[in-house]
């Protein structure tokens, strides 16, 4: 199924399942306050903003279940955009993408976007991703299976998702030409939605949950 009907379809169910995950996502923001500054373009944030805006000069809020196509006076936008044609009108000090990439299965697609992000980027500016971060054998395992679990998601009418390891999300931030990239574990809390997009009505403990939330800060 195509991202933006499922999305759309599912945008209150995702917004009651991230605030099932409210203590990560206080934990995120937590870890974002010190690196967020002056314009902050959001990619993909469903409309959720674990954020403190107040400080900053502007937020623009890129997803494609929004509406809004031109950027206006107040100090938060939310703008129609697709992460695989970006049209970014103005440059930034901070790009932010939490749990975005794995939603994007064109790797040639998603590189060109980096790349696009990177000549957007002020000096001294940083791309900050916020992903799950595979072992590397799970992530070998999950490329031998993935033709059988995109078959499997087609059929549930559910889109299309692949994870990374962290070494790989580094090597795809490297080839878009990013440098002095940083890596920080994220706690997860005492519960969480293992699956949001998925399953937006599953909650787990957090100690179960297998794999690790991580930040990556990229520099030019």
């Amino acid at each position: 199924m195509e991202n933006k009907p499922y999305f759309t379809k599912i945008k209150g169910e995702y917004q009651l399942a991230s605030e099932r995950s409210s203590e990560l996502y206080r934990n995120i923001a937590q870890a974002l306050q010190p690196n967020l500054k002056g314009v902050v373009t959001d990619f993909g944030n469903g409309g959720i903003i674990n954020y403190d805006t107040s400080r900053l000069n502007k937020v623009i809020c890129i997803d494609i279940i929004n509406e809004q196509t031109e950027l206006s006076e107040s100090r938060v936008d939310h703008i129609y955009g697709d992460f695989y044609n970006l049209k970014l009108e103005r440059d930034s000090d901070c790009f932010l993408a939490q749990f975005l990439l794995h939603h994007l299965t064109d790797d040639e697609k998603v590189l060109s976007s980096l790349r696009n992000i990177k000549g957007k980027l002020n000096p001294d500016g940083k791309l900050i991703v916020v992903e799950i971060d595979l072992p590397p054998w799970v992530e070998r395992m999950q490329a031998i299976l993935l033709p059988a679990l995109k078959r499997v998601l087609s059929l549930m009418h559910k889109p299309q998702i692949r994870f990374f390891s962290s070494g790989r999300l580094i090597r795809l931030l490297e080839d878009a030409g990013f440098e002095n990239i940083s890596l920080q574990t994220i706690p997860i809390g005492k519960k969480v939605s293992p699956a949001p997009v998925l399953f937006p009505r599953m909650q787990i403990p957090g100690k179960l949950y297998p794999f690790r939330i991580i930040m990556l800060k990229a520099r030019l």
